[in-house]
């Protein structure tokens, strides 16, 4: 039997439900067989309470502590080693409960402020930002923006120019991004900046339908950066498109925007905008109709 996360999360339901019957699984019947315990039959595995009271002893004596006492879930590696000899049974990935940030501004830490530098990528948990000193702050769809950042600041409008600019991000990052915007206060200003497509305004309308922001896009296209557009990605969401065109909920500023895409097959990303120097205007407070 490999101890492993699959089996004490097997073991520790066993415990908890007491079941007198279950159908059998190969982790299942690899504890009755390492145990010799139960009866396995008919695809079925039947116990008796004094099997039951066995399993839960061995995992206790094996662990060193309760079985039941134990987090699977805990998702640094730091938090699974004071659990368990191997420390990658943690469920998130190393940086995956960090948000990547950076800006030319203030992050205000909880012990400390930092003085973000626009070159520099700061990696932080949200229990160690104090949010409710945050006043500006821009979320970015694309790391590449993150990692040259001093290329983003002079295409944006001038009163994002100072924010605290924070990467999107994938899988349990946005979870924490979600919990950063929710908690940092109703004033705070919250600028959206993602691809100019129907995906990146979809993600964006996501967004402001739990706080107020300002969508961030291009003010002019130039027949330059139009030729840029990646046709094929304009095709992958068109129905993302027309849903949040024919969606009464979509505010009429916003339906202009996808109308533009619209009859002008646009699926411009970030980095085309920033490298080709094209100025960027704000949709103020989306959300508050949606």
């Amino acid at each position: 039997m490999k101890l492993d996360k699959k089996t004490i999360r097997a073991a520790q339901n066993l415990i908890r439900r007491s079941p007198s019957q279950i159908s059998e699984s190969a982790v299942l019947r690899a504890i009755v067989q390492e145990l010799e315990i139960g009866i396995i039959r008919n695809k079925k595995i039947y116990f008796t309470p004094s099997n039951l009271i066995e399993i839960e002893n061995y995992f206790n004596k094996v662990l060193g502590k309760s079985i039941l006492d134990i987090d699977l879930d805990v998702e640094t590696r730091l938090e699974a080693s004071s659990f368990f000899s191997n420390e990658k049974w943690a469920s998130g990935g190393v940086f995956e409960v960090m948000l990547s940030m950076t800006g030319r501004g203030i992050i205000p830490g909880i012990k400390d402020a930092i003085e973000a530098q626009p070159n520099i990528v700061y990696s932080m948990k949200l229990r160690d930002i104090d949010v409710t000193k945050i006043s500006k702050l821009i979320i970015v769809e694309n790391g590449e923006l993150i990692t040259n950042w001093e290329l983003v600041i002079p295409s944006l409008p001038l009163e994002y120019q100072s924010a605290i600019a924070v990467f999107r991000g994938y899988g349990k990052n946005q979870k924490y991004l979600n919990e950063l915007i929710c908690k940092v206060r109703p004033d705070t200003k919250v600028g959206v900046f993602f691809d100019y497509d129907a995906a990146g305004i979809d993600m964006a309308l996501k967004l402001a339908e739990h706080r107020v922001i300002d969508l961030i896009i291009p003010s002019i296209l130039p027949e330059d950066v139009i030729a840029k557009s990646k046709l094929e990605e304009f095709g992958n969401q068109f129905e993302q498109l027309t849903r949040r065109l024919n969606s009464p909920d979509t505010p009429y500023e916003i339906r202009e925007v996808l109308k533009n895409l619209e009859n002008n097959k646009l699926a411009i990303t970030q980095e085309h905008l920033i490298t080709h120097g094209v100025p960027l205007k704000l949709i103020k407070n989306v959300g508050e109709t949606i």
